[in-house]
C-alpha cells in the first residue's frame, strides 16, 4: 500500500488537513508556491487514489493538488471526475483540466474531455458547474 494514502486519507478532517497539504506538497502551500512543481510519483498516486474516496472534500482537495502538480498520467482520472455527483468536484475538475496557470503554456482541455466539458457547459444541472466549463471552453480557444 501506498504510505501516501494515509495523507491523503487525512484531507477529509479539517483539524488535520493544512498539515496533510504540507506534507503533500514538501512544505509548500498554495498554488502560487506549488504552480507546475512536479510530485514524486508516489504522492501523484495517492493523489489519484484520492479521486475515488468517499469524500467529496477529499476528491476536492486531491483535484487541487492535481491542477497545481499537473501528470499525464492523471488526466483520465480527472475526466472521470467530471461526473462526479457534487458540483464542486465537477467545477474543480473542470478547472484542472482548463486551467494552464500551473500548466505554462498547456492545458489537458484536449480530445475526450474537451467533448465532456463542452456538453457540462450546455447542461450541467449546476449554474456554477455549467459557468466554469463556459469559461473553460472560451480560454481554450
Amino acid at each position: 500500500m501506498n504510505p501516501w494514502n494515509e495523507v491523503v486519507d487525512s484531507f477529509r478532517i479539517r483539524s488535520k488537513r493544512f498539515e496533510a497539504a504540507k506534507l503533500i506538497s514538501d512544505g509548500r502551500i498554495g498554488a502560487r508556491a506549488n504552480r507546475g512543481r512536479i510530485l514524486a510519483q508516489e504522492k501523484i498516486d495517492a493523489l489519484i487514489w484520492g479521486l475515488g474516496h468517499e469524500s467529496p472534500v477529499v476528491r476536492r482537495c486531491c483535484l487541487e493538488f492535481l491542477d497545481q502538480h499537473p501528470n499525464d498520467a492523471a488526466i483520465p482520472h480527472i475526466v472521470n471526475c467530471l461526473d462526479d455527483p457534487v458540483p464542486r468536484v465537477r467545477w474543480h475538475a473542470v478547472h484542472a483540466l482548463m486551467c494552464d496557470a500551473c500548466k505554462p503554456g498547456a492545458s489537458y482541455l484536449s480530445g475526450d474531455a474537451l467533448g465532456r466539458v463542452r456538453a457540462m457547459a450546455a447542461s450541467d444541472l449546476n449554474p456554477k458547474v455549467r459557468r466554469q466549463a463556459k469559461q473553460g471552453l472560451y480560454l481554450s480557444r
